[in-house]
């Protein structure tokens, strides 16, 4: 660890301003980005990055010094993602049978540029579930017989929802690249 980040730690744990905003300074964007990944809009990542940050200013007596400080929030934001998710799911159920799905998708070998942004809008256009799964596994590289106890799934279902998951994104891959190839 670094004097720079041990003197940040000291300080947010004292409740120093300076140290708090500076956390926010170099860990926000991070924080952010896992906010993002893990909701439907910018609003309402906007809402859980805020909720999120608050919650680690509040609870930063708890950071036990044998993880990264760094390491220590990004698990901090995922439960936080998580949290959110299961209290949406909670209040909103889809259908697996309602959604447009593909089945036999074959894998797609991407040979071509896809613009970052529009995988992450891609990614952020899939359904409450299938994105939770999509991002514990692929992104986040959780194991499934985790992200079953984190998102109160059976194994069967996790399996599925990241498989579809993955379906939806080469289907919406595959149309994106061959529009682009016919606009040339």
């Amino acid at each position: 660890m670094s004097e720079k980040e041990e003197k940040l730690i000291k300080g947010c744990m004292a409740g120093d301003t300076a140290c708090q905003k500076q956390l926010y300074l170099d860990y926000g964007p991070m924080i952010k980005g896992i906010c993002t990944r893990y909701t439907a809009d910018a609003e309402e990542a906007e809402d859980l990055f805020h909720d999120t940050f608050v919650f680690i200013l509040v609870n930063f007596k708890n950071y036990k010094s044998i993880t990264s400080l760094g390491a220590w929030l990004r698990r901090i934001t995922i439960n936080k993602a998580i949290d959110h998710y299961r209290q949406k799911a909670r209040t909103k159920t889809t259908p697996i049978d309602d959604l447009d799905y593909e089945p036999g998708a074959d894998v797609l070998h991407l040979n071509e540029s896809l613009p970052m942004s529009k995988l992450v809008e891609f990614i952020n256009g899939l359904p409450d579930k299938y994105r939770t799964a999509f991002n514990l596994y692929v992104i986040d590289e959780i194991e499934q017989d985790e992200i079953v106890k984190i998102m109160d799934e059976t194994p069967t279902n996790v399996r599925t929802l990241i498989f579809r998951a993955r379906s939806i994104l080469q289907k919406k891959i595959r149309q994106y690249l061959n529009h682009e190839e016919y606009s040339i």
